[in-house]
């Protein structure tokens, strides 16, 4: 199962958009607040190259709205 959220990072207010697949994130991509919206979820441009930067930080970030299981 393929699952697609938004993370925020609570300090700068930088939001990602991520792609997991049973609980471990296979793609990132970061993107405006304002651009915040569920349904592009799976449409957007996820690259692996951002994964590892995302994970050092993962303890940083909370999920916020916007979640789509595929």
């Amino acid at each position: 199962m393929v699952v697609y959220e938004y993370w925020q990072h609570p300090a700068t207010g930088e939001v990602w958009a991520v792609k997991l697949t049973d609980g471990t994130v296979i793609g990132a991509t970061e993107i405006g607040p304002h651009d915040v919206h569920e349904e592009l979820l799976p449409h957007l441009a996820y690259r692996a190259t951002d994964i590892e930067q995302l994970a050092k930080k993962r303890a940083e970030f909370r999920k916020i709205n916007g979640r789509k299981v595929e």
